[in-house]
């Protein structure tokens, strides 16, 4: 049975290998190529171009007078006490 069913699984499967279409129809991008194509492919506002802290761009300058709470920070932390600075 084994015998009489082998030849033919082997022609299907060569079948299901073949295709007509040629090999160039469909190419995976690269990452940098798919990156490049949806940058390109929406209209990001001007401000969102602009590069900040969060991406390696220049950090904003300090207030100069802001409040600033330094304390132990194993204790509980007075939040309202302005920006936290631990010891």
């Amino acid at each position: 049975m084994v015998m009489r069913t082998a030849p033919i699984a082997l022609v299907l499967l060569l079948a299901a290998c073949s295709s007509s279409a040629p090999p160039t129809t469909y190419s995976r991008p690269t990452p940098t190529q798919a990156v490049a194509a949806s940058q390109n492919a929406v209209d990001t506002p001007e401000w969102l171009r602009q590069r900040d802290y969060r991406d390696g761009g220049p950090l904003p300058p300090m207030e100069a007078n802001r409040k600033v709470n330094e304390q132990t920070c194993t204790e509980g932390i007075a939040l309202e006490a302005g920006n936290l600075k631990c010891k």
